[in-house]
């Protein structure tokens, strides 16, 4: 499989950030499918990369539904993005934004994407 193009691996982030919000998980999970066809892997930046089928499983079972996100800022290189979103925790004492940079790289079929996220207490 080739390499995306910047255009494509533009309208693939922006299309998975809307179907996370709308939750719409499943319609998520195939555009994932699509852009990486030979495996994913997610890593929490300080955590080991992890598979990433399960992690977006994972993620969904906890945040699903009750966390839009709100891409502030999106830029693509080559086979790499980055992004920079506000996610909405909305929670029983009211949403709570929390900040996160991600990034993606595309390659052979793969996608390895890197969270960072604001240091828990």
């Amino acid at each position: 499989m080739s390499i995306p193009d910047p255009k494509t691996i533009e309208t693939f982030l922006r299309t998975q950030y809307d179907l996370w919000s709308q939750a719409r998980f499943e319609d998520m999970l195939e555009e994932f499918r699509k852009i990486a066809p030979n495996g994913l892997t997610i890593e929490y930046v300080g955590h080991p990369p992890k598979d990433g089928w399960q992690e977006l499983d994972d993620m969904w079972q906890q945040y699903g539904g009750k966390c839009p996100t709100e891409v502030k800022q999106l830029l693509v290189n080559g086979n790499e993005a980055a992004t920079y979103i506000h996610n909405h925790l909305q929670t029983d004492d009211g949403v709570h934004t929390l900040p996160s940079i991600e990034t993606y790289r595309f390659e052979d079929g793969k996608l390895h994407v890197r969270y960072f996220h604001p240091a828990q207490d």
